[in-house]
């Protein structure tokens, strides 16, 4: 049975760091892939997801520190996402995290390792918020990778992907500009098209031929809307593609395709012979 654990220290009491995790009401607060939202109807709990509507309980036992999170289209039909919060033996708290393959058999190894880095990403607001602590998920350091884009207005293009996309410029000159992007740890190098730069590839702007970016969010209809509000032009409107995500497509000042992504699990059967399983983590 394949399962992944994600364990946090913290440094806020048992009683704190238990009481927030059993309370449905704290949910939008942490786990915010997952939960876009959470009401309260007839005594029960429902949650609005990316992908839709869940029901949803918890059961939880202070002696034990053990809280069950049950999620599924019914409460008869649920999966169960257990969390144990305890006394560190440094004096600290701990909790940890775990998923279970199992209760998802059709879900491909590479998309629960997707699920799992999502979970992951998500207790580490748990550190944040309650301070002095530290995070075990036994995944590798995740590389950086840096997409280079040779402009004849980097300023637009700088302005257009840290106003639309959430990218902060970290380094900002005439002739470059660095971008990088907090949430998925996204690069973006942008180079004024010049002769002075020593390399003939950067004499001449692109103008978007054999090249495209992808940006993977939490909701892409929710991007969709908001983009356009923002007055983006869109190639594309999100739609289920075959290979196991929804996305929608616009593009950037310099003419390069934005493919905006959000997985939904939903690879076509013809498609899985492809996929690599053994050993593969797919880095969002």
């Amino acid at each position: 049975m394949k399962n992944r654990t994600v364990t946090i220290t913290v440094s806020a009491s048992v009683d704190e760091v238990f009481s927030f995790l059993a309370n449905p009401e704290a949910l939008p607060l942490w786990a915010v892939s997952f939960c876009k939202s959470i009401r309260e109807e007839a005594g029960r709990w429902i949650v609005s997801t990316g992908q839709g509507e869940l029901a949803f309980a918890i059961e939880a036992d202070r002696a034990s520190g053990c809280i069950d999170m049950l999620a599924g289209p019914t409460l008869e039909t649920v999966e169960s996402f257990p969390i144990r919060v305890f006394k560190a033996d440094n004096g600290q708290t701990a909790a940890s995290f775990t998923m279970f393959k199992s209760q998802r058999p059709d879900m491909t190894d590479t998309l629960f390792e997707m699920h799992y880095r999502g979970l992951v990403k998500e207790v580490g607001t748990l550190v944040e918020r309650f301070g002095g602590g530290e995070l075990s998920s036994g995944l590798p350091e995740a590389s950086k990778l840096t997409v280079g884009l040779v402009s004849d207005d980097i300023g637009a293009t700088r302005d257009f992907y840290v106003k639309h996309f959430g990218f902060q410029a970290v380094f900002d000159a005439s002739c470059y500009v660095h971008l990088s992007r907090e949430i998925g740890g996204e690069q973006i190098g942008l180079m004024a098209a010049t002769a002075e730069a020593g390399q003939a590839e950067f004499e001449s702007a692109t103008t978007g031929q054999g090249v495209w970016i992808s940006l993977e969010v939490e909701d892409v209809d929710a991007e969709y809307e908001r983009l356009k509000g923002e007055g983006l032009v869109f190639r594309e409107s999100p739609a289920d593609q075959p290979w196991g995500e929804r996305t929608c497509v616009t593009s950037d000042p310099n003419g390069v395709l934005i493919y905006v992504s959000q997985p939904n699990g939903k690879m076509d059967e013809s498609l899985k012979q492809f996929v690599v399983e053994e050993g593969a983590e797919l880095v969002s």
